[in-house]
């Protein structure tokens, strides 16, 4: 239950950060280096969640063989590279994760 208040309250900070400057409450005229800093908050925040959740099972341990969750994630990595598109991520990533589930090897 901690990692979802940590993904509420990340995500809400993320949107402050960019809803405050843009919204006109204040003032606020960002320069490039901001907006290239903005940019990283999505990927900053999310790698160490993602990262966790697919290395580490439920007790804590580092997981040490292949599982399927570890095989989307690495496609997922790729395809995002590839395409730069966060939809076609996403139902390229499902598609992979629905068939490897049906696969008995990574069932165990």
């Amino acid at each position: 239950m901690n990692v979802w208040y940590l993904i509420i309250l990340c995500g809400f900070l993320t949107f402050l950060i960019r809803f405050i400057p843009m919204s006109g409450v204040i003032n606020f005229q960002g320069s490039t280096l901001y907006t290239k800093v903005i940019n990283l908050i999505p990927i900053v925040v999310l790698t160490p969640i993602i990262i966790q959740a697919l290395m580490f099972d439920k007790s804590g341990e580092i997981i040490n063989s292949i599982s399927f969750e570890i095989a989307c994630g690495v496609l997922a990595v790729l395809i995002s590279i590839l395409f730069k598109n966060v939809m076609i991520t996403i139902v390229l990533t499902m598609m992979f994760f629905l068939i490897l589930t049906n696969i008995p090897f990574f069932n165990g």
